[in-house]
């Protein structure tokens, strides 16, 4: 379909709106001229409408014209600039261009699109032109009266695209919107009911409205980034100051900076269009080409068809193969299971199983977070695909393109949020107050030869030769050397840096938060042992877990209460889950076949114990069941009639479900072999037999066919069968016989971080109704089970481990109704069967710390860095864990927070109670009676304590006291990944300069958000963390703090000493232009190329200090310390040129130069020139060593061999033109010079630099290291608050005798 593009926005003031039948609306003048949309997000935009004007236009391109295009130049730097001075404003509904200004006050420009539309695409967004009859009666707020004298004329859109995200004009709403797909405002019901296949020009609008399903970073040929790179403003600025140099015959100096210009530009051109390469390839990597889609067709029947995957559309239905794919988009299961590897978004290699939506969810709205166990996401790679019968597993298409978790990702890398760090604004400002000296320079150069009565030409370049000489067009590249090289270090040590400027962000942290497990502590876990519950309370821990009797209710829930599956004959799932199982020593007994074919129907798994001998028994009648666990349920009813197989055969009955009147098929499973055989019709009655058996009855009678060739998977522990007597089995033969002990996984609720839980639901063979078992976090399977079936032990003995560091999880079971059949539980709630269970016991695991964990917490608490947790497992195990690795120190004393919600008698209150109380976990906020607690403070140094029950409700009740909780909290627990993000948000709110450090699992949104993310994992979603380290350990946090001081360190000597050289330049040049004359071409090159350029590249060499260290860099360029230095060194360079100026001035044989006469070149070899350029040179050098720190945030100046190697090169130099001036040397570099003679006078002109060197040296020590110094400068400003607000909150706390409310509680509202 081909669009036909026209200009709807003239149209806009006598159009009518399609709002089914309401009247149209009219917007016209500039009344709308701005809107807000999305206000409050981080999505937040403003509009500003402006139509093409041609009068404003002309005159535009008219002072481009005049000013030699200077003011396209400057509306190419300023879009917004070049909208004013272009177009005129007008109402949104009219505007043809839009100036946009961000959340984080960022301005763009974009344009306004139109096109027009078939009959069928959504109606909201279609904008009717009509034309009127003139007969109509009237016109009334955009429609006429006589509505049916009107014809259409066409039907248009409009619409703008923001960071690959469109936004379409919504009439109704007088206002763009952002176009979302199906993943906003969407009822379940909706897409499992809705959504049937689109016809094929139902799919072509659509493609219309959404634009095509691409990712895509453009790759720029190198042309485009050329011409790019040279209007930038530094290369325009060097440019320009090229000509000027070559205007005022500096042909040499200006040949080697244009050189220099240029390799500088090919290397930029070359790691940006490889950066690009590298960003492109990494998207179409798992991109794919085509994908199998349900399509309508006009005799209301569905087709499969294959389509290419940009073609793929929000509400499409996709199939997914069962051989697996790539997702091209995200999409929502319907039906079926899919096996998916995550890795791409968590960095978790483990597969995860989606699970469709279901029709007890059709009353939810659907969300992305909420639904993520539903949702396939783009990039992630389908495994295995899991289905009912011949049925296909489907999936319903959300978001395409930019809109997908991996557009939201690529999106995040091309569009970084500004980094606000004060160093480049304030270098911003220094160079602005380098122009205005310039200004004082030029003034005074046109004064000088106005004087001198010199040419207009020659004044004229000389004045603006100033402006290229206090403003050196290298300052900014200067400013990012150190930066560069740090970058460079990080590398190589495996951490990688998307976005530098975080380098010297992270030389200013104050405060990193560390994720835990994974981050702090092995990802591995392993089993300690189980508890079970002896009378009313728990039992003693059982350390093997495979001896506890098989029947046990506590060993099910362990062998059963997973998602592990085999996937190339490897047992793969969760590492917690894995741990679990194996610890049974059960077998997951999956059906014969290659993996495709294993999961080509949807199967109960079924597990059941072998360590016992074989025929064993339900309750053997020598034995009773094993102490110190619950009693197994009460043997079944002895049946009727049963049959007995051979007893050399370990057989295991499963038969498939025929109509009646036809043979069943058995089949025999054996340790040997599998083998079939056939039975009366009479069997067709059976009712419990096996498992499968009882499935495909109750499916058949509910006239289903999808289930009728369900495939058990069998666990067991280990080779041999054990078996139980069944129930009454009646109406078969007359001998009994027992069938295997299998417990059949008929549903699973997978664990979500929100709920903090999962369970299965279960059928046990020869059973007539479901268990359920469920495990998770304590606190939350606590709350879900029967008060009288928990341990009176349960608080202290859940205190006990937690506090040594073990992980715990409790487990739980249900009996469900016998009338709850196979259909319905794939349809039932969760949340209807998880409720009145009965507590088990608990599961104890181990997790060690990394061995880098205590070493790097140390260090950095040496630095007086402080260290958080905030982690998604248990308080106590967190409190522990912080303890452990010297995050809270043996002595200090941790309160934990508790929270209780409003209730109608009492508003919210908050009270903190020591981490060792029993009661915090085992008895709810609301049964506390927060008196009977006495706790006194009386040390100083504690630590608080927060869960994300507890956060949550005071960030509703308690914000003012938010800032006093995080400025002493270090524990952080049972956090969701969106309340980590708020968390740091608010620690940055009080001024802490924060870096997060976590796995990349549950962390992204915390990573991306803090001042430096530390991503520990390679996935791509911790590609958008600025820091990605390739070593799965913190060692490197104090790696990144130690580059990020050295290189703020570097970055502001540099900037220093560029600022100094371009002083001294400014100096010497106005000095000699009272004199007649200048420095000469030689000798600006020796100066800029040989000395100043090559000593600021090697300045940024030296590495960072090995030891981190309390004291923290400046951050502040304009500080009162920094301008001190610079205005101090500036002093020295002034004083020390003039003095060696007047000395000349004194000699008797001094001769001063006489100016030339009108057109010809000035007399540059002369001793005024010669003095000058020699102290002038020595000061360079001097500068160079007063500006390169060594101590505590690098290492000392001598390690940097390049660095050494080049002062001492250009000293040495230098010497030699100043004491043992060759001929050909002096002759070449144009100094004036006398072999035999003034030796004295050259040996005053090295007194002179060396005192300089010394002075200069003493007075950068005195003001960097005085803190004296600095405390005089407070008090000269006044300065009686602390800068950060963090210092005044822990000021305000420590003064503060009833702050934290121990004892007595402190009410919210």
């Amino acid at each position: 379909m081909t669009h036909r593009k026209v200009d709807v926005r003239s149209s806009v003031a006598s159009m009518t709106y399609d709002r089914l039948g309401e009247d149209g609306v009219k917007e016209t003048g500039p009344a709308n001229h701005r809107k807000v949309i999305q206000p409050g997000t981080d999505e937040e935009l403003i509009l500003h409408g402006y139509k093409s004007s041609a009068c404003k236009a002309f005159l535009f391109y008219l002072m481009t014209l005049v000013s030699l295009g200077m003011f396209y130049l400057i509306s190419y730097w300023k879009p917004h600039w070049g909208l004013y001075w272009k177009r005129r404003k007008c109402s949104l509904s009219e505007a043809d261009a839009l100036f946009l200004k961000d959340s984080d006050g960022q301005t763009h420009v974009v344009l306004v699109k139109s096109e027009t539309v078939e009959a069928g695409f959504p109606s909201k967004y279609v904008i009717f032109s009509q034309c009127v009859s003139s007969t109509s009666i009237g016109v009334q707020n955009g429609a006429s009266e006589s509505t049916h004298l009107t014809e259409p004329h066409h039907r248009g859109v409009r619409y703008f695209f923001f960071q690959h995200i469109k936004y379409m004009w919504v009439p109704e709403k007088i206002s763009f919107v952002r176009v979302y797909g199906y993943d906003h405002s969407t009822p379940i019901s909706s897409l499992l009911n809705d959504f049937r296949g689109f016809t094929l020009q139902e799919q072509m609008q659509r493609q219309q409205l959404y634009g095509h399903n691409v990712i895509s970073v453009e790759v720029k040929s190198y042309g485009h980034l050329l011409i790019t790179e040279i209007l930038n403003p530094f290369y325009v600025f060097q440019i320009a100051s090229i000509l000027l140099w070559s205007f005022d015959e500096y042909y040499l100096y200006a040949t080697c900076i244009f050189i220099v210009s240029c390799l500088s530009i090919i290397v930029s051109l070359y790691e940006t269009h490889k950066q690009s390469q590298s960003l492109h390839d990494m998207v179409e990597a798992s991109n794919t080409s085509t994908v199998s889609v349900l399509r309508s067709t006009p005799d209301k029947t569905t087709v499969e068809v294959e389509i290419i995957t940009a073609d793929l559309v929000p509400g499409d239905i996709v199939v997914l193969p069962s051989t697996g794919c790539t997702m091209p988009c995200d999409a929502v299961l319907i039906s079926g299971n899919a096996i998916v590897n995550e890795s791409m978004l968590t960095g978790e290699s483990i597969p995860v199983t989606k699970t469709p939506v279901t029709v007890s969810e059709e009353n939810e709205i659907y969300s992305v977070e909420k639904h993520k166990r539903h949702t396939l996401f783009c990039g992630t790679s389908v495994i295995q695909t899991r289905y009912y019968g011949n049925a296909q597993v489907l999936a319903v298409v959300v978001r395409t393109g930019f809109s997908t978790a991996k557009g939201e990702l690529v999106r995040s890398i091309l569009y970084p949020r500004p980094l606000d760090f004060k160093f480049y604004k304030d270098a911003m400002k220094f160079i602005i107050f380098l122009f205005f000296i310039a200004s004082i320079g030029m003034s005074y150069s046109v004064y000088v030869y106005i004087l001198h009565k010199e040419g207009f030409t020659k004044t004229v370049i000389r004045t603006l030769d100033i402006v290229t000489i206090v403003v050196p067009p290298s300052l900014p590249a200067a400013m990012t050397v150190g930066t560069y090289y740090a970058q460079s270090r990080l590398k190589k040590k495996g951490i990688f840096c998307i976005s530098p400027p975080r380098i010297c962000v992270s030389g200013k942290t104050k405060l990193v938060c560390f994720d835990k497990t994974g981050t702090l502590t092995e990802d591995g876990l392993e089993v300690w042992g189980v508890l079970g519950i002896e009378g009313s309370k728990l039992g003693p821990p059982i350390m093997n877990v495979s001896s506890i009797h098989y029947t046990s209710p506590l060993v099910a829930a362990l062998a059963t209460c997973h998602s592990l599956t085999y996937l190339n004959g490897q047992l793969t799932g969760d590492p917690l889950d894995v741990k679990m199982f194996e610890a049974t020593k059960w077998e997951l007994e999956e059906p014969m076949g290659d993996d495709t074919q294993r999961f080509d129907n949807l199967i109960p798994s079924l597990v059941r114990p072998s360590y016992t001998p074989s025929s064993l028994p339900l309750f053997p009648s020598n034995s009773s069941p094993p102490p110190h666990l619950p009693s197994p349920p009460p043997p079944p009813p002895a049946p009727s009639s049963v049959s007995t197989p051979p007893a050399h055969h370990d057989t295991t009955v499963s038969t498939n479900y025929q109509p009646a009147g036809t043979t069943a098929v058995m089949h025999s499973v054996g340790t040997h072999g599998t083998g079939t055989f056939s039975v009366d019709d009479d069997l067709a009655g059976l009712q419990d037999i096996s498992l499968i058996q009882q499935v495909s009855l109750e499916e058949a009678s509910q006239g289903s066919s999808n289930y009728d060739q369900v495939t058990p998977t069998v666990v067991k522990p280990s080779n041999q069968e054990m078996y139980i007597d069944p129930l009454d089995i009646t109406h078969i033969v007359e001998t009994p016989f027992q069938v295997p002990y299998e417990i059949g996984i008929v549903r699973q609720f997978p664990f979500s971080s929100s709920t903090q839980r999962m369970s299965v639901m279960v059928r046990k063979l020869g059973q007539q109704h479901m268990d359920l078992y469920a495990k998770g976090a304590p606190e939350v399977i606590q709350s879900l089970c029967q008060p009288e079936s928990l341990p009176k032990d349960l608080g202290s003995v859940l205190t006990q481990y937690t506090v040594q560091g073990f992980r715990v999880i409790a487990l739980a079971h249900r009996t469900l109704q016998t009338k709850l059949l196979w259909h319905a539980a794939q349809r039932i709630p969760r949340d209807q069967v998880e409720c009145d269970l009965t507590f088990l016991g608990l599961l104890i695991l181990q997790n060690m710390l990394k061995p880098e964990t205590t070493p790097v917490i140390c260090k950095l608490q040496y630095a007086n860095i402080r260290t958080v947790m905030v982690t998604g497992d248990n308080m106590l195990t967190a409190i522990s864990v912080a303890r452990d690795c010297g995050m809270i120190g043996a002595t200090d004393r941790v309160l934990v927070a508790k929270v209780t919600p409003p209730a109608p008698d009492h508003p919210p209150s908050l009270i903190f109670e020591p981490a060792d109380t029993p009661d915090i976990i085992a008895q709810p906020s609301s049964s506390v009676n927060c008196g009977s607690v006495n706790v006194e403070v009386s040390n100083p140094k504690y630590h608080l304590a927060v869960n994300g029950k507890a956060w949550a409700l005071i960030c509703q009740h308690f914000q003012d006291h938010i800032p006093r909780i995080i400025a002493h909290g270090t524990v952080f627990a049972r956090m969701s990944p969106d309340q980590k993000t708020q968390l740091v948000e608010e620690l940055q709110a009080i001024d802490y300069i924060v870096a997060m450090c976590g796995d990349g699992a549950n962390d992204c949104g915390a990573l991306k958000t803090a001042h430096v993310g530390i991503s520990l994992s390679e996935a791509e979603a911790s590609v958008a963390a600025p820091f990605t380290s390739h070593t799965n350990n913190i060692e490197c946090v104090p790696h990144i703090v130690c580059e990020g001081r050295c290189a703020l360190t570097t970055n502001f000597s540099v900037f220093k000493y560029m600022a100094l050289y371009s002083i001294i330049q400014f100096v010497s040049v106005l000095i000699l232009y009272s004199a007649y004359t200048n420095l000469s071409d030689p000798q600006f090159l020796y100066i800029d190329l040989f000395i100043v350029t090559v000593l600021a590249v090697f300045m940024g060499y030296t590495g960072p200090s090995l030891e981190l260290v309390v004291q923290k860099p400046l951050g502040n360029l304009l500080g009162a310390i920094n301008l001190l230095s610079i205005l101090s060194q500036i002093f020295l360079v002034i004083l020390f040129q003039v003095i060696a100026y007047f000395y000349l001035l004194k000699q008797p044989w001094f001769e001063p130069n006489k100016p030339t006469e009108s057109g010809k070149e000035d007399n540059v070899v002369s001793w005024e020139t010669a003095t000058i350029f020699y102290v002038s040179s020595f000061q360079y050098l001097t500068l160079c060593v007063t500006y390169s720190p060594g101590q505590p945030f690098r290492k000392s100046m001598f390690t940097n061999v390049w660095l050494t190697i080049s002062l001492f090169t250009m000293t040495a130099t230098t010497l030699l033109m100043l004491l043992c001036p060759w001929s050909w040397l002096m002759d070449l570099m144009q100094i004036k010079h006398d072999s035999n003679s003034y030796l004295m006078f050259r040996i005053a002109l090295l007194l002179i630099a060396a005192t300089h060197f010394v002075i200069s040296l003493s007075t950068e020590h005195i003001i960097a290291h005085n803190s004296t110094l600095k405390k005089c400068f407070q008090w000269l400003r006044c300065k009686r608050e602390p800068k950060n607000r963090y210092k005044t909150v822990l000021r305000d706390v420590d003064e503060d005798p009833n702050w934290p409310p121990v004892g007595t509680p402190l009410y919210g509202y």
